[in-house]
């Protein structure tokens, strides 16, 4: 995730809610295998987004 916060990509379906979403595959780490964050992202960031959609409770340094 990328930090969008003046929405400089409308339109686009890996941009929204603020951020860019991406998911990379560890053995193609060059190219995304997302194609649209509200199917692939979401699904399991829903739960994170009282903290802006960020999972920071397993990584304490987040949190600051």
């Amino acid at each position: 995730m990328v930090r969008d916060s003046k929405g400089t990509h409308p339109g686009n379906p890996l941009w929204g809610d603020g951020w860019g979403w991406s998911w990379f595959d560890a053995d193609k780490p060059l190219r995304t295998t997302s194609t649209d964050y509200r199917s692939d992202c979401q699904g399991c960031h829903v739960p994170a987004t009282a903290t802006d959609w960020i999972y920071v409770n397993g990584y304490p340094v987040l949190r600051h």
